[in-house]
């Protein structure tokens, strides 16, 4: 009878064999790979999602900022800002949109939206810059962070001219690459706030 009982007690102390390790662990592995490669891609989908987002954003309110600017140009009086006496908007030998605005003191003041490299910016990364020239301040600033690269900055004119009937208007398209490597594409059309027979 004790022979029998020390046998049982035996049999409960017995553990695991080593094919049953070996198949333990395989599965744990294969379980913890699985894991970690549904993390690795949620996380890179994660940074793709950021990094789109940031760029939209940044598009977004720059063009914004763009727009009140261009809303509220005033026609030039003389040709200190643009060329001509007259005109509202005028292209720029830097492909960007220059025009005349009335700051907060009631100063006149000369702005122009471009594409340009910044100083600091890492070699080949563009910015949406922001130039404007006036009696007590001028500054030439990037809008955009070093983490876009503006690709393309085009300005269309409608209306422009003296000697049509049209309200002039800009159309402003950009083009951005994300650090993450994928693009956005905006624009927006802007009109003169003021109607053009009235100045």
């Amino acid at each position: 009878m004790a022979n029998k009982n020390h046998k049982q007690f035996a049999d409960c102390r017995r553990g695991f064999t080593l094919v049953e390790t070996l198949v333990s662990i395989a599965v744990f592995s294969l379980i913890m790979t699985v894991i970690m490669q549904m993390f690795l891609y949620a996380s890179r989908a994660h940074r793709h999602i950021l990094a789109k987002s940031q760029i939209i954003s940044e598009i977004s309110y720059n063009l914004e900022h763009m727009s009140r600017g261009l809303r509220m140009a005033k026609k030039a009086k003389d040709s200190a800002c643009l060329s001509a006496a007259g005109l509202s908007f005028e292209k720029t030998a830097r492909g960007g949109i220059k025009f005349q605005n009335v700051n907060a003191a009631g100063q006149f003041e000369c702005v122009e939206y471009y594409s340009g490299h910044p100083i600091d910016y890492p070699a080949g990364v563009n910015a949406i810059m922001e130039y404007r020239a006036g009696p007590d301040r001028t500054f030439d600033l990037p809008l955009t962070s070093p983490a876009i690269n503006i690709l393309e900055f085009a300005v269309a004119e409608y209306g422009w001219s003296q000697i049509d009937r049209f309200q002039p208007r800009a159309t402003i398209h950009i083009k951005a690459l994300g650090k993450e490597g994928q693009t956005a594409e905006n624009q927006i059309t802007v009109s003169q706030r003021d109607l053009d027979i009235q100045e």
